[in-house]
């Protein structure tokens, strides 16, 4: 997954650089492999954390290594289908590099701490909620950015950079708005999941630790985005 995530970022570039639609085919398909390969592991890891033991065996999205595997497909996945929506491509090289750096981190994490080994869960992470509330998480993370590596396109041509090798202004600023107003529905669900969560866990509904407060700032942010764009 991560060889053909930085392969096809390679290709979406060459793509953009030369406009070239077998460059942008290629990286497409590529992404495409990726995400299956990346699915294929998360299933295979979830089932050999139950052939470690029963009641090691979870949902393989309890720690930074397998959450940083799923912002990886989410955020390739939700790129695919604007991809095919707006009948564009131009914009895989922008999207993929947010990607390939989350991977990158993947790699460096994989072989700094040996993150890739399946661990026992924590008390507070044996519940229920985690299940729901650790992938509406993601969504909102996947969504939010791809926004932005879109954003980043959104500027440079409105600066008059690569203006005739992207999509026009309207088209951008479409995928931006509908890629948050998707990311704002499932984090906000996922804010009130983790509240549910913590009360449950702790006792308490909302502690003000900085996990908290900072979801509570991107919330804030995107909830201002969507309020003046409207």
């Amino acid at each position: 997954m991560s060889a053909l995530v930085f392969l096809s970022t390679l290709f979406y570039w060459v793509g953009l650089a030369t406009r070239s639609a077998t460059g942008y085919s290629i990286g497409s398909k590529l992404c495409w492999a990726a995400v299956v390969l990346g699915f294929t592991g998360l299933l295979v890891r979830w089932y050999e954390s139950y052939l470690v033991g029963t009641d090691i065996g979870h949902i393989p999205i309890s720690n930074l290594y397998e959450v940083f595997v799923l912002f990886t497909l989410i955020t390739s996945l939700f790129y695919l289908y604007y991809e095919g929506r707006y009948a564009t491509r131009a914009l895989g090289p922008f999207v993929m590099l947010v990607v390939s750096a989350a991977v990158g981190f993947l790699l460096w994490y994989t072989v700094s701490r040996n993150a890739q080994e399946i661990q026992p869960l924590v008390p507070a992470l044996q519940s229920w909620w985690m299940k729901i509330h650790v992938p509406a998480n993601f969504i909102g993370y996947g969504t939010f950015a791809l926004a932005a590596m879109v954003s980043v396109a959104y500027l440079l041509k409105q600066r008059g950079i690569l203006a005739e090798r992207l999509p026009s202004l309207e088209v951008l600023d479409d995928v931006m708005y509908k890629a948050i107003a998707v990311g704002f529905a499932f984090f906000t669900i996922a804010t009130i999941l983790g509240a549910l969560w913590a009360a449950e866990a702790w006792g308490g509904y909302w502690s003000w630790d900085p996990k908290e407060t900072w979801a509570l700032i991107v919330w804030l942010n995107y909830a201002a985005w969507l309020h003046m764009r409207s």
